[in-house]
């Protein structure tokens, strides 16, 4: 069965050279990022998202045809997905600080987060937290947050949709989605993983209706980017 993967990867693999493979909208969208650090993690996210989709649909990566048309505006900042190729591996792109990542499947919608620790306080506890569901630290703050996050992308609800309608396991628990308010068949659709994207980082991944027994690899940047 083929696996899940997460490809990470950090600032610094966001060479000049990349570039070559966006497309022209989206390298439009990367000139309008005033930032060098919001410019890198944009051209790694849409390499890492053209070279591993590229990789399995036997393509060279400019010649993947993304679609990011979003469904409420249709403007090009929503999910990744192969134009007109329905049948074609999910995508799920996060970052935060130096860190980027983007899991693919070919079995489901999934969902990455991946957030870095610094960026989290405890007063967006009452934007995370669920009645019942406690964190002691901000680092359990964060475990919650990522989760939680995780699951929403992989729905597509994004942050539409309030996080403390949805309770997971406590913090320092295996992961588990427990209750979605308004979706009583959602915990028996999800599996979460806890992820390892680095010192100072949490991440979570969410499967949507993936087959039993289906594995996630995580991988270095340096296997896929030339």
């Amino acid at each position: 069965m083929e696996p899940v993967t997460v490809w990470w990867a950090q600032r610094s693999a966001a060479t000049p050279a990349l570039t070559a493979v966006l497309d022209p909208v989206e390298r439009s969208r990367r000139d309008r990022y005033l930032r060098d650090a919001d410019r890198d993690r944009f051209t790694l996210g849409v390499a890492l998202t053209r070279f591993a989709l590229g990789g399995l649909l036997g393509l060279p990566p400019e010649r993947v045809e993304i679609d990011r048309s979003c469904s409420d505006c249709d403007k090009p900042h929503g999910r990744p997905r192969v134009a007109g190729r329905p049948d074609a591996p999910h995508v799920s792109v996060s970052h935060s600080g130096d860190r980027v990542g983007v899991a693919v499947s070919a079995h489901g919608p999934l969902g990455l987060d991946v957030e870095e620790s610094r960026k989290i306080s405890d007063d967006i506890a009452r934007h995370v937290l669920a009645p019942g569901e406690t964190a002691a630290t901000p680092a359990e703050l964060l475990v919650f947050w990522t989760r939680k996050e995780a699951l929403l992308k992989a729905t597509g609800d994004g942050l539409r949709f309030p996080m403390p309608r949805l309770r997971t396991s406590p913090a320092h628990e295996r992961p588990r989605l427990l209750y979605w308010d308004g979706r009583d068949d959602h915990p028996g659709r999800f599996v979460l993983h806890d992820l390892a994207p680095g010192p100072g980082y949490a991440a979570h991944l969410a499967l949507l209706d993936h087959p039993d027994g289906v594995t996630v690899h995580q991988r270095p940047s340096t296997d896929l980017l030339p």
